[in-house]
């Protein structure tokens, strides 16, 4: 049975497998790949959750799939940063073609991709630009980047840490900015990071990779899976029932760095609690749904400014935060190498990949696809 694509229809939550489109030949300056290994993310479930996906102009559904390790089949003639046979991991957001888009000023199409206004950039399987759940695909070779073989088995995660990693570098830069080069340095920060999906794993390797102190507040009782990967990354679990949001001494007790993973407004009014004086939050998710909540945030707001606290909201990732994401995985391989690969909990073919497009194992991190072996 040959290989098909996960694709989100309009008007339809549920994903559908389609033949996969076929790439034309490359031009002088682009590279055909093929797929290795694909990702599923809350992002596809999202996509597929609104039943308003938004589609490539002309095209009737959106081919799904942003995470991705490939292998470069074969280069144009001008092509010279990767070679046949190299593994690849692309960017997903890249700035759209012919950029005066209408309503957009132009100095805002110069910026990074991930600062572009909506309507400034496409993103593979997410926003009109077909995604990699493909046999093969054409790209260009900056929008590529080259993962060591001694990865291999767990670079499909390098997108989601370097969402992560262009989190904590922000706040990194702010507080350089507010305190010193050295604050973080000579202080490391006490991290909190709140959820226990992907993006708070990853989490947990970026701060990790730098050597910071983290606990991971999350539900899971003590013995389970999820929580025994924490410890293994050498960080500290905390149980919801046994984490106070109201400690004696915010500045001895509480956190410099508070990474909210959930997308929960509940777990974040409660966390922002723990920030010490001139701490930062910062926002990786939230819930797309419209519901109105009625939180006081007179207490939040008054922390804020008496604490000098700060909070980012952050998305996506820069070219810098992804080759990051490759370099930690690498310098991690020996340390917690074995710990990093079970994050992958499932590996499924695409036929049998469409209820995890719907659906979360209770204890379950990352499902992968795969699509082709490793030579």
């Amino acid at each position: 049975m040959s290989l098909q694509s996960i694709a989100a229809i309009p008007g339809n939550q549920e994903p559908q497998l389609i033949n996969p489109i076929d790439p034309r030949k490359p031009q002088a300056d682009e590279v055909v790949c093929e797929t290795v290994y694909l990702g599923v993310c809350g992002t596809d479930r999202e996509i597929l959750h609104a039943a308003t996906p938004h589609v490539p102009h002309g095209a009737q559904q959106l081919v799904l799939g942003h995470e991705c390790l490939a292998r470069v089949l074969e280069v144009g003639q001008d092509v010279e940063q990767v070679k046949p046979g190299d593994l690849v991991v692309p960017a997903v957001r890249r700035p759209t073609s012919g950029a005066t888009t209408v309503g957009i000023d132009e100095f805002k199409m110069n910026r990074r991709p991930d600062m572009m206004p909506w309507g400034a950039y496409v993103e593979r399987g997410i926003v009109w630009e077909h995604g990699f759940s493909l046999p093969q695909w054409i790209d260009r070779p900056e929008f590529l980047y080259q993962v060591p073989d001694s990865i291999k088995q767990v670079a499909i995660l390098s997108e989601p840490i370097s969402v992560s990693e262009k989190a904590v570098r922000e706040a990194q830069q702010a507080q350089a900015a507010r305190l010193g080069e050295k604050e973080w340095v000579d202080h490391p920060p006490r991290v909190l990071i709140t959820g226990m999906g992907p993006i708070a794993f990853a989490a947990v390797i970026c701060c990790r990779a730098r050597g910071w102190e983290v606990t991971v507040f999350g539900r899971d009782a003590e013995d389970t899976f999820r929580a025994g990967l924490v410890r293994d990354f050498d960080a500290k679990y905390v149980n919801a029932d046994t984490l106070s949001f109201t400690p004696e001494s915010v500045e001895q007790d509480g956190f410099e760095l508070i990474l909210e993973c959930t997308g929960s407004d509940r777990v974040m009014m409660q966390s922002a609690g723990l920030l010490a004086g001139c701490g930062i939050m910062v926002w990786l998710g939230a819930s797309r749904l419209p519901q109105v909540r009625d939180f006081d945030v007179n207490q939040i707001m008054r922390n804020a400014i008496l604490g000098n606290h700060l909070y980012i909201g952050t998305v996506n990732n820069a070219p810098q935060d992804m080759q990051s994401a490759i370099n930690h995985l690498a310098g991690l391989n020996q340390q917690y190498g074995e710990t990093i690969a079970r994050m992958i909990t499932e590996q499924v073919v695409p036929a049998d990949s469409l209820w995890h497009y719907t659906n979360r194992t209770p204890q379950g991190i990352k499902t992968i696809v795969r699509y082709a072996g490793f030579s």
